[in-house]
């Protein structure tokens, strides 16, 4: 029997997936690229976002057709079973049914914490999730709705499954959860990954601005294994829009807690919202300013997305999609001169490269700096072979404006 499966949404879905995955081979399947040789199609979801959930229905309908359909042969492939899992099933339970009756089955989000044996990433870096669920409640958030209240996962269970990926070759762990600097002594998990034989980097997405601590900051700038980067979203920066998101810290603290990283020569990845109820002129110019003033080294925007369920959806104010299309391009574009400016500085720079693909005429890496799929990558020439997986010094001799160029010595 064989299994396709489709991941959709962030890397904390994708850890779910691998769990569904060891499942699914515990029952004796085996997986398939194909489609349409698969027995069994699982697709799981994401619902954060409502263009999350168009994907999603669109994913799983253009799935549909290798279900097999008896005797006369109408389906493309063999399918038995399709089955849509995650968070859209988790939010949308009693509406699905008649929305996609093509499903199987629907199976919502986990409950438990349950540790793979089978990862869907390449050997060399692995996602560790470390809590589920969320306590912060921005007003514009579903995943307390969808993921429920916050949830720990044992430290110790943690550190075994960091031992068991570390033994089967993984060097890189990338730490996730809806926010990772609420565990609790955070530092202290740090500190223990670092010491397990095998692990090389270690890497922290998701961190809440109201959760990160001097005592966090000063472990990643000291640790040598973990990588001077941390994702910091802080989704806007005008007082009043960062009320209304209930985000529990205003510019004043942000501003500090930004010098206090940069004091530690820690790289910044932030994400922001732009068109969220009640932003003017004003507040738009506000975030527009403080992008171009304070330079992150990495940062993505998102469009506010109107969910409902949220104390966001019946607010007052609420920016057309014109408007809100235009701020986003504005900020993509000065965030395009802020990130060529700092690759120009780094053009002479000797840095930590892990090579990620085999190209034609070199291979294509990530920097310390880089998160897998989501920042910038390392094109590199090398006079010697260089394996998938290999972390190497590499020389900066160019830069474009999200990628750079170097050179293996």
């Amino acid at each position: 029997m064989k299994a396709y499966i489709v991941s959709l949404g962030c890397p904390k879905n994708l850890t779910d997936t691998e769990v569904l995955m060891g499942k699914l081979q515990q029952e004796g399947y085996s997986f398939t690229n194909n489609p349409a040789a698969a027995d069994l199609i699982l697709v799981n979801t994401c619902a954060f976002l409502q263009s999350a959930k168009q994907e999603a229905l669109k994913t799983i309908k253009g799935l549909a057709k290798y279900k097999g359909l008896g005797t006369r042969g109408q389906g493309l492939g063999k399918c038995k079973y399709l089955i849509a899992a995650g968070c859209l099933p988790q939010r949308y339970k009693h509406e699905l049914p008649k929305l996609l009756p093509e499903v199987d089955a629907f199976i919502g989000t986990p409950q438990r914490f349950h540790p793979s044996n089978i990862k869907a990433t390449p050997p060399w870096y692995a996602y560790v999730k470390i809590a589920e669920g969320c306590g912060n409640r921005c007003a514009y958030c579903v995943v307390p709705q969808i993921r429920g209240p916050l949830r720990i996962r044992p430290m110790n269970e943690i550190l075994q499954e960091v031992a068991l990926l570390a033994k089967t070759g993984v060097k890189e762990i990338i730490f996730v959860a809806q926010d990772t600097a609420a565990y609790p002594n955070f530092p202290g998990l740090l500190k223990k990954t670092a010491k397990i034989k095998g692990v090389q980097w270690i890497r922290v997405l998701y961190a809440h601005p109201a959760h990160v601590t001097d005592k966090l900051l000063n472990v990643i700038a000291s640790e040598r294994k973990i990588v001077k980067y941390l994702d910091l979203p802080i989704q806007h920066i005008n007082d009043k829009i960062l009320k209304r998101m209930r985000r529990r810290y205003a510019r004043q603290e942000l501003e500090k807690l930004i010098d206090n990283v940069r004091r530690r020569k820690i790289a910044l990845r932030t994400s922001v919202i732009v068109g969220f109820p009640g932003e003017g002129e004003a507040e738009f110019a506000e975030l527009l300013g403080f992008i171009r003033k304070v330079k992150f080294e990495k940062l993505g925007v998102f469009t506010y997305s109107k969910e409902e369920g949220t104390p966001a959806y019946k607010m007052r104010g609420q920016v057309s999609a014109k408007e809100k299309a235009k701020r986003f391009h504005k900020i993509m574009r000065a965030q395009a001169r802020v990130s060529k400016e700092l690759n120009g500085k780094l053009i002479g720079e000797r840095l930590d490269v892990m090579i990620e693909r085999v190209v034609r005429g070199g291979y294509v890496g990530r920097s310390y700096m880089d998160a897998p799929e989501i920042d910038g990558s390392v094109l590199i020439k090398s006079q010697r072979p260089l394996k998938p997986g290999e972390i190497v010094k590499i020389q900066i001799q160019g830069s474009r404006t999200y990628d750079l160029i170097g050179f293996a010595p």
